[in-house]
């Protein structure tokens, strides 16, 4: 196990030159020695300053709304004050709609389908039988 670890840390301390050259003219533009262990804290520096900045960009802007977050009792109660109320008129919205719908049929003259008396026999039945 010793071992292992002690291989696992050597390989990251190994050099490594990553060099740019030119093309055409086989010029060295850029030459750097790395080794994994400092790619790897270079990589993971750059996630930690990403994260910084995506909190700063979420704690301080607009953004925040995005994101849910905990909802107190009082804001609660009040969604459901709001959603019984939208309830409410909904109910009222529909009833209206109805009515309007009768009183339409009404005066369009099909009164008929709203006449309780229709369904009774007429006096002049009765007599004849």
């Amino acid at each position: 196990m010793v071992k292992r670890s002690r291989k696992i840390i050597s390989n990251l301390r190994n050099k490594y030159r990553f060099v740019l050259i030119n093309d055409t003219s086989f010029a060295e533009v850029f030459s750097v020695r790395l080794t994994p262990l400092n790619i790897l804290i270079i990589i993971s520096s750059l996630l930690l300053v990403f994260a910084f900045l995506l909190y700063l960009l979420f704690a301080f802007t607009a953004m925040r709304h995005l994101i849910p977050s905990k909802i107190s009792a009082s804001d609660k109660q009040e969604l459901i004050e709001l959603n019984q109320e939208i309830e409410n008129l909904k109910r009222h919205i529909d009833v209206t709609n109805q009515k309007s719908q009768v009183l339409h049929n009404l005066l369009n003259g099909n009164e008929a389908m709203y006449d309780s008396t229709s369904v009774r026999p007429s006096k002049i039945e009765k007599v004849e039988k």
